[in-house]
């Protein structure tokens, strides 16, 4: 079994887009992975303001052949006084089979000519050149963008993308603003933190890879710090017992941290005579901080 690693380097991406964008590829992808009858153990969507990437593990290298039958023109089309007309002769020379792999069978329209084919499965790389074309320019959202010149149209401009199965690079190239990008392995470390390039060397490793440079690319493993670590905050405070966690502020900053981490602050009590409610609305919605309350 092999493991397949998609990401999508980007600019900064709004926070809105990276968490549609993450819905969509949860339903688009493994509807097309049963499309293409590839099975898989686990298939994990990741995001951060800077990249996309989809990691597949327990994949095969190979789709199992099939067996694939198809319908031909009508018997009176196909045959006349028990010899094959042109049509039969044609169809049967198009599927690559030979005149006595023809079948006559009656359907609810009439009898008509089929024939059964063995179809060898193609290589899980050669599909995946295919695919993910498909699953990048096939994202919707508001307000998306062009740059530079061509038809390439995204939420923000494209500037890398890891195409891999185990430790290879599936050679892939995308039109970026009337350029090209190609696929390697090569993948960006934490703006500040730490801003290096980082190598993923087997696509299994990825996310233990991104940790390293301080970028969590698990938007689940995010927010359970963000939890934790203002929680924790607010205690460490005395007198301060609880958070108030804002569901659409949480998921907001989320989608807008690669590394999170708590900072506490405080106003000079003459800022606080407003009343609490409008404090509160500005600390959400135009600052997005996590408001403490001491009861």
């Amino acid at each position: 079994m092999t493991t397949f690693l998609l990401e999508v380097g980007t600019e900064e991406l709004p926070a809105s887009f990276l968490s549609d964008a993450i819905a969509q590829w949860k339903l688009r992808i493994p509807e097309s992975l049963e499309t293409h009858g590839l099975e898989r153990e686990k298939v994990e969507i990741y995001g951060t303001p800077r990249r996309l990437a989809v990691l597949i593990t327990g994949l095969p290298l190979q789709q199992p052949d099939r067996e694939e039958e198809i319908k031909g023109p009508s018997a009176t089309a196909g045959f006349k006084n028990g010899q094959p007309t042109p049509a039969a002769i044609g169809f049967a020379k198009k599927q690559g089979v030979e005149l006595a792999a023809l079948e006559i069978r009656p359907t609810d329209k009439g009898e008509f000519i089929f024939v059964r084919k063995q179809i060898p499965g193609r290589l899980v790389a050669e599909i995946f050149t295919q695919l993910v074309p498909q699953w990048i320019w096939g994202l919707e959202g508001k307000r998306f963008m062009r740059w530079g010149e061509g038809d390439a149209k995204f939420s923000r401009p494209i500037r890398s993308l890891i195409v891999m199965l185990d430790g290879e690079v599936i050679p892939l190239e995308l039109e970026n603003g009337g350029k090209i990008v190609k696929s390697d392995r090569i993948s960006q470390g934490h703006r500040v933190l730490n801003p290096e390039a980082v190598t993923i060397e087997e696509a299994a490793n990825y996310v233990g890879a991104l940790e390293n440079a301080s970028v969590i690319v698990d938007q689940k493993e995010r927010k359970r710090r963000i939890i934790n670590d203002v929680e924790n905050s607010a205690r460490d405070l005395g007198g301060y017992t609880s958070t108030f966690l804002y569901p659409e502020l949480l998921e907001e900053v989320i989608n807008l941290v690669e590394f999170p981490s708590v900072i506490v602050g405080k106003f000079e009590p003459e800022f606080l005579q407003l009343p609490t409610e409008v404090i509160i609305e500005v600390m959400v919605t135009h600052q997005r901080y996590f408001p403490i309350f001491k009861w």
